[in-house]
């Protein structure tokens, strides 16, 4: 556990926008040529269309989650949630055994550029950067490229494709050492599955986060089927999506019998619903079309601090990190994420330094 000094700890989820001064297009066209001049061993900082496009966005979007105050931090997942590991997957898969990658292939872009980043980050300020990876979970995978119906015998190279792309990102240099890895799972709790048991799910996500000498999160939007991770082996933090619901619960006395612990959202991402709220309480729509008036829908310190005192009154000591709800790619332009993980970053300090004066 976390002395009383960071706990709890603050860490991102998810997505983040693009800055301005490339596009969608421009980027996923330089993605993939990237990945595989990564995998070449070429230094893709000399290639103008490679940097301008992939690289530079990438460090220059994580420097500024740096200098939010965020401690752990998720690299900025600006590529499709899907696309970044079924692409590979399917290129690189070991003959016969499908959705099963060669673990060579099984390797995230941004945790290679940003290795380069924190040294030159290191070498200017004396400090090592706590790293997030979140990867998209095995079943998150399955439902998407097969369905709902799940063989556990298939569903298990999945997870040992997510396993390999996991191994292959925890880092531990002076530079940055990888802290957290999540799997990403948004649908379960949502959707009915048939054909694998609960037990037989409970050793697909298993299998797809062991042998990693970090914190393992699983991240879910619904806490509706919390017993699987719950009766996991290697998954150690759950997390949820509170800011939005504070009904979105379970009792802590779950995570003291299994020895798990939560991490919650304490500020509201959910874009399109807040701005529907927004202009229900009469919020002109031509507010929108500046960055004063984006920033009138970030979640006030109040709302994220009312928040974060129910999850602590919830959980107590067994909430162990905590942030904003998932994703952040709908919040553009950079400045205003950036305003979002500022503002949670400093209400939760505050939040700390009032519970160590106690």
């Amino acid at each position: 556990m976390a002395s009383i000094t960071n706990f709890p700890i603050l860490d991102d989820v998810g997505s983040f926008p693009l800055p301005s001064y490339t596009s969608n297009q421009r980027f996923d066209k330089y993605y993939w040529d990237a990945f595989k001049a990564i995998l070449k061993n070429y230094d893709i900082h000399k290639n103008q269309g490679l940097y301008t496009n992939v690289v530079h966005p990438i460090e220059h979007t994580f420097q500024l989650k740096v200098q939010t105050g965020m401690e752990v931090i998720n690299y900025p997942q600006i590529v499709d949630m899907y696309s970044q590991f079924l692409t590979p997957m399917k290129e690189y898969e070991v003959k016969n055994e499908p959705h099963l990658i060669e673990p060579r292939f099984a390797r995230l872009l941004e945790v290679d550029i940003l290795q380069q980043w924190a040294k030159r980050n290191y070498e200017e300020s004396g400090e090592q950067i706590r790293l997030k990876v979140c990867v998209t979970g095995p079943l998150e995978l399955y439902f998407k490229e097969i369905g709902f119906s799940v063989y556990t015998d298939m569903a298990m190279n999945f997870s040992k494709s997510v396993n390999r792309f996991l191994k292959n990102s925890i880092v531990d240099s002076k530079y940055m050492k990888t802290e957290i890895v999540a799997i990403d799972e948004p649908s379960l709790g949502y959707v009915s599955i048939s054909g694998a048991e609960h037990d037989d799910l409970v050793k697909i996500y298993d299998k797809s986060v062991e042998g990693l000498n970090c914190d393992v999160q699983i991240h879910l939007h619904s806490l509706n089927s919390f017993k699987i991770p719950l009766e996991t082996k290697h998954i150690n933090i759950m997390t949820c999506e509170f800011a939005s619901n504070n009904q979105n619960v379970i009792d802590r006395k779950y995570l003291e019998d299994f020895d798990k612990f939560i991490r919650v959202g304490v500020c509201r991402t959910n874009f399109n619903a807040i701005m529907a709220d927004a202009l229900d309480a009469g919020m002109e729509y031509q507010e929108f079309n500046s960055l004063e008036g984006l920033r009138k829908l970030i979640d006030s310190p109040e709302r994220i601090e009312k928040n974060l005192r129910i999850a602590h009154k919830q959980y107590g000591d067994r909430l162990k990190y905590v942030g904003p709800d998932c994703g952040l790619n709908a919040w553009a332009p950079v400045e205003l994420a950036t305003e979002l993980l500022s503002r949670t970053s400093q209400v939760v300090k505050k939040f700390r330094k009032e519970q160590i004066n106690i």
